[in-house]
């Protein structure tokens, strides 16, 4: 099938799955892996972006309901999952990166789509849609990663995005992270229970496993996202949010998580001022794995959001078109 770009874009079987397809597309440098869930239409009425270190799977029993009512795609990012982008993490200081690679995806289409994503996901479809709001028609945004003002200024040092790799906490544990593993199972039982893990039911750990380790050419498994590449996302903050977020002309809705967010009460009240529009809110007793701890939240919000993208001008004219 080719895209609107005169891209080919390419389709994978589907016999590991029964509630999803597998899709990939051809990108400056590589593929793009995704799955997708509802009927099979020319364009997509939303894509999902996940958070640093997991993948588009991981989010299956989050989004599989939706495709009752829409044609959903999730993609695997660069450096995770399936995607076979170059995960290089020289000069690595932003998710720019992401952003443009979202960017040549969404080329394919011929109609502005609704983005949601969690974490890193949500900030990077924020990016996106104040780059290229010709190709977004609304915003669904759980738990985005907006730092505070300090973090922001230290990550535009010229060497910023390095030292945060020895600095923050959150990247040093990344960089330690257990990589290897005998099979699967083994990596399910390690992850139950454990760290981030302890929000995910079972069934999601298993969906995190199916696409977030590949083979490693000895007998055994590695993480797809490896631990250097999880750490340097991390700590790659130079993109500007507030200002992308000044060019969103789309309807947005956003979810905050009461322990532990990754968006502070003053940020949310900033979206507010600049965005008046926006609908956001905070989950009672939710924290940064709010997808995984209240998926009929998350839903919701996705849901929303594409229901009034689907109401707007933006959406109707390019149908026209």
């Amino acid at each position: 099938m080719i895209g609107r770009r005169g891209v080919a874009m390419v389709r994978a079987d589907m016999s590991d799955a029964t509630d999803f397809r597998r899709v990939t597309f051809e990108v400056p440098g590589g593929r793009m892996a995704g799955i997708a869930f509802g009927a099979e239409t020319p364009n997509p009425d939303i894509v999902f972006l996940h958070a640093t270190g997991f993948n588009a799977r991981t989010y299956r029993s989050l989004l599989a309901p939706l495709g009752d009512r829409f044609h959903v795609l999730a993609l695997d990012a660069r450096g995770h999952g399936l995607t076979t982008l170059p995960a290089n993490t020289f000069g690595y200081a932003s998710w720019v990166r992401h952003r443009d690679d979202l960017i040549a995806v969404l080329e394919h289409f011929s109609a502005p789509v609704t983005l949601a994503g969690h974490s890193m996901g949500a900030t990077v479809s924020l990016l996106t849609a104040g780059k290229r709001t010709d190709l977004v028609a609304g915003l669904a945004l759980l738990e985005p990663v907006i730092m505070p003002d300090a973090g922001r200024a230290f990550a535009q040092l010229p060497f910023g995005a390095l030292a945060m790799r020895f600095t923050f906490p959150l990247a040093r544990g990344a960089a330690r992270r257990r990589a290897s593993f005998e099979s699967r199972e083994s990596a399910v039982e390690a992850f139950t229970g454990r760290g981030v893990f302890k929000a995910f039911p079972p069934e999601m750990i298993a969906d995190y496993v199916g696409d977030g380790l590949v083979e490693d050419g000895k007998g055994g498994f590695k993480l797809a996202c490896a631990p250097s590449f999880e750490a340097a996302t991390y700590c790659a903050q130079r993109h500007d949010p507030w200002s992308a977020l000044r060019r969103v002309t789309d309807p947005l809705v956003l979810l905050r998580a009461e322990r532990g967010s990754t968006i502070s009460e003053a940020a949310m009240h900033r979206i507010a001022s600049i965005k008046a529009d926006a609908r956001v809110a905070t989950v009672e007793g939710a924290g940064h794995m709010l997808p995984m701890e209240r998926p009929d939240r998350a839903r919701s919000a996705i849901e929303s959001a594409t229901l009034l993208a689907k109401a707007g001008r933006k959406y109707h004219d390019a149908l026209l078109q």
